[in-house]
């Protein structure tokens, strides 16, 4: 064979083998010497499977003689075939293999790329991929708290006042652009202090929850419940073709669940309740919770439990 040009191919940075047709190793740069630990003098003429058993599998056989026999030339990638090419835990290589023929004999050449570096580099990649995931699924869930702060009550899970005005806006200026009734209302918890000097805060609490469950109950998906405040609560019924509230009204006065138990004492829940419209009753929805808060407290003053006032009294068969 003519002269290999040695100094060359031992200066390269990955390992070289050249295999004579007997699969014998002719040539192993020092570069392979790095990567296995094996000098060259160690292998010479050596088999190359019993130098590196590795490569001893069906797959690289017929490779092996395609290449040497067709002239195919042959990739291996190490993320594929990690015990094939990995001759070396701590390196992860890469195989090309080639044939060539010099002096009328064939040979094999086989390369040995070091991907170690691309490899840990995309690790630490991965890694930062994931860390940012999780950084970002923080903020999300960060997010979504400082939103549920900033728009619903914390004891109900209702709409706070900041989200009630935000929707309701939304509401008028739909109910004006299509001339449709609009109504609000204005719900109180009778005698409530008396509930809290009697039983406590936390039953107080239990009370204002099992009212915000009540109303979310029998409210429709495109009704707004809000908590405006201590046992206040407003209802914003959009998308009305006519003053019909009294349904409503009627589902929250004949609910069979207002009440809770506390130490074997049941509590009974009963509501006043102010009903403003737009646009008989005001533009503006100020102006609409304004009223419809008179039309509670008239409510209030009268006789027994569950009353309710309108201010325009002629459109409420109930409150009548």
């Amino acid at each position: 064979m003519n002269k290999i040009p040695y100094n060359l191919l031992n200066e390269i940075s990955e390992g070289i083998i050249v295999l004579n047709e007997k699969l014998e190793i002719f040539f192993w740069n020092y570069y392979m010497g790095i990567l296995t630990g094996v000098q060259e003098e160690e292998v010479l003429n050596k088999d190359v499977f019993q130098v590196l058993p590795n490569l001893n599998v069906p797959y690289f056989h017929k490779t092996i003689h395609d290449v040497v026999d067709k002239g195919h030339k042959m990739f291996f990638s190490a993320a594929m075939h990690k015990e094939l090419v990995n001759i070396n835990k701590n390196y992860n290589l890469n195989l090309k293999a080639s044939g060539f023929i010099n002096d009328g004999e064939r040979y094999l050449l086989l390369e040995f790329i070091d991907v170690t570096n691309q490899f840990i580099q995309i690790n630490r990649l991965k890694d930062y991929v994931n860390e940012l995931r999780q950084v970002n699924k923080e903020l999300i869930e960060k997010e979504k708290t400082i939103r549920d702060l900033a728009y619903y009550d914390q004891l109900t899970g209702l709409a706070n006042r900041t989200l009630f005005y935000d929707l309701a806006e939304k509401c008028l200026e739909i109910a004006n652009r299509n001339h449709i009734v609009l109504c609000l209302m204005f719900l109180d918890i009778d005698k409530f202090k008396n509930i809290n000097d009697n039983f406590g805060h936390k039953v107080g609490d239990k009370v204002i929850q099992k009212v915000a469950d009540l109303l979310s109950e029998v409210t429709k998906e495109d009704e707004i419940v809000a908590r405006y405040g201590g046992d206040e609560f407003l209802i914003l019924m959009p998308n009305l073709t006519n003053y019909g509230h009294e349904e409503l009204i009627a589902k929250i006065f004949n609910n069979k669940n207002k009440s809770i138990f506390h130490e074997g004492q049941e509590i009974k829940i009963s509501f006043s309740i102010g009903v403003s419209f737009y646009p008989v009753d005001g533009t503006s929805i100020d102006k609409l919770i304004t009223v419809a808060d008179h039309a509670m407290y008239v409510a209030k003053a009268k006789e027994g439990e569950d009353n309710c006032y309108c201010n325009s009294c002629e459109l409420c068969t109930i409150c009548q």
